[in-house]
């Protein structure tokens, strides 16, 4: 994969994360159980952290890392804190839009795991996306609890 490649993908990572970290701490933000709203504030954290991470990556290329996320994941979130104020702060409801960023967050990192990527950057992207799907277990068993 050329350089320009790598710095592309690595810049479509760097908005999704940045989409989730924002998506996750609104969810946080809305979710009243203390585990939940703990656990959504550090998969917010990690997935700030890692966008971090890969904007250095970026950089350390000679490219320009992308610095925000989405307009549309703005109105995502700005829809959740409806749907969350109307509904009662209903943590199902908020769990089944976080559900999305971190199903688009998986897939986008399980594919640049498979990319030809130098070995540092391979290295860093494998232990993102083990880590995102550490994070999204223990949020899928938090959401298991809500609902027995």
């Amino acid at each position: 994969m050329s350089t320009v490649d790598t710095i592309s993908m690595l810049n479509r990572l760097i908005v999704t994360e940045k989409n989730g970290e924002a998506c996750l701490r609104a969810a946080a933000e809305e979710a009243h159980h203390d585990k939940l709203r703990n656990a959504l504030a550090e998969y917010s954290q990690f997935f700030g952290s890692s966008a971090q991470d890969l904007q250095d990556v970026v950089r350390g290329l000679g490219g320009h890392p992308r610095e925000a996320g989405s307009i549309a994941n703005t109105i995502h979130r700005t829809w959740m804190h409806i749907k969350a104020t109307a509904l009662g702060r209903d943590e199902r409801v908020i769990l089944d839009d976080v559900e999305r960023d971190e199903n688009e967050a998986e897939t986008l990192l399980a594919d640049a795991v498979d990319w030809d990527t130098p070995p540092s950057v391979h290295a860093l992207l494998e232990r993102q996306y083990e880590t995102a799907c550490r994070h999204h277990r223990v949020i899928n068993q938090l959401r298991t609890r809500l609902d027995s």
